[in-house]
């Protein structure tokens, strides 16, 4: 390959880093919807009317404001909050990458600025082909290894499966799944590389998959009660999966309860008191098993197609699967009380 061509490509995909950052941190614009028409893969799913504009932004607030939340603190830590450790690991890494963040978000560890982080890297990976300078070729490369294997590939595919979930437009879902190939085709391109790391720092939070202790969550007894029920349901690290407004709401509409929209823990309480109350338990369980086990094979054949993300998809596969067996556990304990009571 002549360096024309390698920097040609380079230019490519920062191009689309930079689109999809955008597409990530800002409702569309006109702008945006014109760049999307002029590529191949996304033009058929962009609407070709102007009036379809003033949709997709009252649906970017829907998917990203009120139900898949685009921060790896997220997905990754269990306070379910903002600035968290891991939006403090994102911004060292950006430090380190003298990056700066200049637009506003909650945290650092948004989505959308992890992927101008990428765009960032690439653009020096560029100037380094360009001066025939090879210490920082390797950084650069480094840095966007560093990126993918400890961030985005510990969260991005699980929040990019959670926007198609819930997105009713097909261009969010064909954006979803753009982000979700770039990420992980560069992911595969970058295995190979050695990571760089600097005798006075350590990598991020630890090893680059989510490697953590086999807990029971509060299982002690081997029985859970309500609320700890509702936190595990919530919390993706340990459900395995993002579980949004949308997803509770359409849980209640498919066992005829009405779920109004509240914050997250609340809903899922009310559902569970609405199911009790009307002798559902064993159909909501049911459902969240089938929710879980959709999820478990969706990533189970992302992990077949990219083998670089296997470690990163073997702890949300874990966890899929023993939210799969809790939910069984608390089917079979809820029939049992029930035929105890009925004697």
């Amino acid at each position: 390959m002549t360096k024309r061509h390698a920097i040609d490509l380079l230019e490519a995909r920062r191009s689309l880093y930079t689109l999809l950052a955008q597409w990530h941190l800002h409702p569309p614009d006109a702008s945006t919807l014109a760049t999307l028409r002029s590529i191949p893969d996304m033009a058929a799913a962009a609407p070709k009317t102007p009036d379809a504009l003033e949709s997709l932004q009252v649906e970017y607030e829907s998917v990203f404001g009120q139900n898949a939340y685009p921060y790896e603190s997220l997905y990754i830590d269990r306070d379910l909050m903002l600035n968290t450790a891991a939006a403090h690991r994102v911004a060292q890494l950006y430090q380190d990458c003298g990056f700066a963040v200049d637009v506003p978000v909650g945290a650092p560890d948004h989505l959308g600025v992890e992927l101008r982080l990428m765009a960032h890297l690439l653009t020096v990976e560029i100037t380094a082909l360009r001066d025939n300078n090879p210490a920082l070729l390797t950084w650069s490369r480094a840095q966007q290894y560093r990126c993918l294997v400890h961030h985005l590939a510990r969260w991005a595919p699980v929040f990019l499966h959670t926007v198609e979930r819930v997105a009713d437009h097909p261009l969010y879902r064909t954006m979803a799944q753009v982000t979700l190939e770039l990420i992980l085709n560069d992911l595969e391109q970058s295995a190979s590389l050695p990571p760089w790391i600097p005798l006075d720092h350590q990598i991020d939070g630890a090893t680059a998959p989510l490697e953590k202790d086999a807990e029971t969550h509060g299982r002690d007894d081997g029985e859970l009660d309500l609320s700890q029920i509702v936190r595990y349901l919530i919390t993706p690290d340990i459900a395995g999966a993002f579980i949004t407004r949308r997803d509770i709401s359409g849980l209640g509409r498919r066992l005829g309860i009405r779920a109004p929209m509240r914050e997250r823990s609340q809903m899922m309480r009310d559902l569970f008191d609405a199911a009790a109350r009307f002798d559902r338990i064993p159909a909501l369980l049911d459902h969240l098993d089938e929710l879980f086990a959709t999820e478990f094979w969706r990533l189970a054949v992302l992990a077949e197609r990219y083998p670089s993300w296997t470690a990163c998809a073997r702890h949300w596969l874990s966890r899929l699967d023993q939210s799969r067996e809790m939910v069984r556990d608390l089917r079979t304990q809820f029939l049992a009380y029930h035929a105890q009571e009925a004697e």
